[in-house]
C-alpha cells in the first residue's frame, strides 16, 4: 500500500510539473551565466529575481511573511510581491504580462519586465532558449551614460 501512495504521488509531481512549466532558460546578464535557469509560463519567460538582479549590482531582500521582493540599487527600488499584478520601480507601477510568482521556491520575474523596470537591454535567442539581460554600468546624464 505504501508502494502504491508513494507511486501516485511521485506520478502526480511529475505531471504537475511538465503542465507548469513549458522549458527551462538559460539567462546570461552581462556577459555571466546565473546559475538558476529561468523558465517559460503561458508563452511568457520567467527568470529568477536574486540571479538577475544581483548580477546586475543590486541587493535582493526577501520577507517571507509578505512573499514581497525588494531590489535596491543607487538608481532603483523595485518591489513585487508573489501573485500580483504590478511590481513597483521607485513607486511607479508596473504591470507584467503573467503576475511574478514563486516557483520551486525562487522567486521569479517575467523578462520583459525586467527591462521596462529599469531600462535593461532584452534579447531571446529561441533556438538556445536564451535570454540576454545586458545593463551598462555608469550614471546617465543629459541623455548620454557614462561609465
Amino acid at each position: 500500500m505504501k508502494k502504491l501512495i508513494s507511486a501516485a504521488l511521485i506520478m502526480c509531481a511529475a505531471f504537475s510539473t511538465a503542465v507548469f512549466a513549458e522549458g527551462e532558460v538559460n539567462v546570461v546578464v552581462n556577459g555571466n551565466a546565473v546559475e538558476t535557469k529561468g523558465i517559460i509560463v503561458e508563452s511568457t519567460t520567467l527568470v529568477p529575481v536574486r540571479g538577475v538582479f544581483e548580477e546586475l549590482g543590486y541587493e535582493v531582500s526577501y520577507d517571507e511573511q509578505t512573499k514581497t521582493a525588494t531590489l535596491t540599487n543607487s538608481s532603483y527600488t523595485v518591489k513585487m510581491t508573489s501573485g500580483d499584478t504590478v511590481i513597483f520601480v521607485n513607486d511607479e507601477e508596473i504591470t507584467p504580462p503573467v503576475p511574478q510568482q514563486i516557483v520551486d521556491g525562487r522567486f521569479m520575474l517575467p523578462l520583459r519586465t525586467v527591462s521596462e523596470a529599469i531600462g535593461a537591454e532584452v534579447e531571446w535567442d529561441g533556438e538556445t532558449k536564451t535570454a540576454t539581460i545586458t545593463k551598462r554600468q555608469g550614471l546617465i546624464v543629459a541623455g548620454i551614460q557614462t561609465l
